[in-house]
């Protein structure tokens, strides 16, 4: 990570010594969260270093109790900046499917209905407004407790209550459009 003179910041080996379990305990679900907020794949790796980065930087900021906290709510402004950037940029080319041909699976059909039901999720929390899908994600996904939740999003607990309830009503009626549009039937 580059300071605002351009400079890496310097990371002490203690400090790396320290990461290392926080590393081993969270990197999975880093991982999947930066992903399932929209952080393309190919870009997933570099978030998750990222957040780690400001992880190692901020290690004294980081109480026992609440790394997995600490971590989401960096993870969130990674994705978030992120987003923000490839919002902006304009995309070049797409990979994904010379990935995937590149690295046969045993079974292809299975590994296809996986993707599917994945890019599925992926399509209807995409539509989710990012507050919802925020606050949906980390407790229907994650397995976050909404006063966590509250937390980190550094909302009041009924706020983040409702938003869950609102999330849920949209995903499911997001749902109910994506399957109708896929068996070719008007939803109203």
């Amino acid at each position: 990570m580059l300071s605002g003179e351009g400079v890496a910041e310097p990371v002490t080996r203690a400090a790396l010594v320290e990461l290392k379990p926080l590393f081993t305990a969270h990197y999975a679900s880093v991982w999947r969260l930066l992903r399932r907020l929209g952080v393309p794949e190919p870009m997933v790796d570099d978030a998750a270093q990222e957040v780690f980065w400001v992880a190692a930087r901020r290690l004294a900021d980081i109480q026992p109790d609440s790394a997995g906290s600490f971590l989401y709510g960096v993870a969130l402004r990674v994705a978030a900046s992120l987003l923000r950037r490839e919002r902006l940029a304009p995309s070049l080319v797409e990979l994904g499917d010379a990935h995937e041909l590149a690295h046969a699976e045993p079974s292809p059909e299975q590994c296809l209905e996986e993707r599917r039901a994945r890019e599925m999720l992926d399509e209807v929390i995409a539509k989710l407004p990012l507050e919802l899908r925020t606050v949906f994600v980390l407790y229907e996904l994650e397995g976050l407790q909404i006063r966590e939740i509250a937390e980190i999003e550094a909302i009041p607990l009924g706020t983040a209550s409702s938003r869950l309830r609102r999330a849920r009503e949209e995903f499911s009626s997001i749902a109910r459009r994506v399957r109708a549009a896929l068996s070719g039937r008007a939803v109203p």
